[in-house]
């Protein structure tokens, strides 16, 4: 399996690596990047790594990854990465 992040998806991913460097500085923003990669493609490796999650529509799971969660869904033969949020938040409400 492929994995393909929504353009929701996408805009989550550059807005934690600005927030990271802003925060952190780059070394460490591109560090949990590369984390959120391996994570991605740990993911396609491995779809039902995460359990389903019946409060949500369309059959999605959802991975943490230190401080964030992961959304996504099996679609066909790949997975979507429908979502990158902070565990913080109210993402269920926020999808």
């Amino acid at each position: 399996m492929a994995y393909r992040l929504s353009l929701k998806a996408e805009d989550d991913v550059t807005q934690i690596y600005v927030t990271g460097v802003e925060m952190f500085g780059v070394d460490q923003a591109e560090r949990y990047h590369e984390g959120l990669e391996q994570i991605f493609n740990f993911l396609s490796d491995f779809p039902f790594a995460a359990v389903e999650r019946t409060e949500l529509k369309g059959l999605s799971r959802v991975h943490s990854y230190r401080s964030h969660i992961i959304i996504y869904r099996l679609d066909g033969r790949d997975i979507l990465i429908q979502r990158v949020r902070h565990a913080s938040e109210d993402w269920i409400r926020q999808r």
